[in-house]
């Protein structure tokens, strides 16, 4: 009775693993069976090369710091090609101003808008915005950041670019 009760819980075990193992009837040891080998042909993966252009508007020194800081990442960026001639392309715009007139230097506020333009000629669609303030310590870190979600937006609404 009590070979019989584990025989059959053996079997159950067997049954539940889903085929991975193989019992040998005659001596009831357990075999792994041999994996599946996978194919060696190489996937076609998509390049993404968004096209962009940032556009700044304002006579601040932080803020031109900041939007040449964002072209020489974008140019540097292997993800992004900045484009300046007319075609589709997310435009940063990019507005920014001293923090405080009396104090120049110390900070700047800035506020940026990613449009998707189809060309110079048609209506701009907005992607998305942000505003903030910005010290000069901060403009490299911004820099990435703004690269960031400027990765994300250009994965967002890749379609448009077909």
């Amino acid at each position: 009775m009590k070979y019989l009760l584990s025989s059959c819980l053996f079997a159950l075990l067997l049954a539940c693993a889903g085929g991975v193992f193989a019992a040998d009837a005659v001596s009831g040891k357990v075999q792994q069976q041999p994996a599946k080998a996978q194919q060696d042909t190489p996937a076609k993966v998509d390049t993404r090369n968004t096209a962009v252009a940032v556009v700044h508007e304002g006579v601040d020194s932080i803020g031109a710091r900041l939007a040449m800081r964002l072209k020489e990442k974008f140019n540097g960026s292997n993800l992004f090609k900045l484009e300046e001639k007319d075609q589709p392309k997310i435009r940063l715009l990019l507005n920014t101003m001293e923090e405080f007139p009396s104090r120049e230097g110390v900070g700047s506020v800035y506020s940026i808008t990613w449009a998707f333009s189809q060309s110079e000629g048609h209506l701009a669609y907005l992607l998305a915005r942000d505003v903030g303030v910005l010290t000069m310590e901060k403009v490299d870190a911004l820099a990435d950041s703004l690269l960031e979600r400027t990765d994300g937006i250009g994965v967002r609404y890749g379609y448009l670019f077909r």
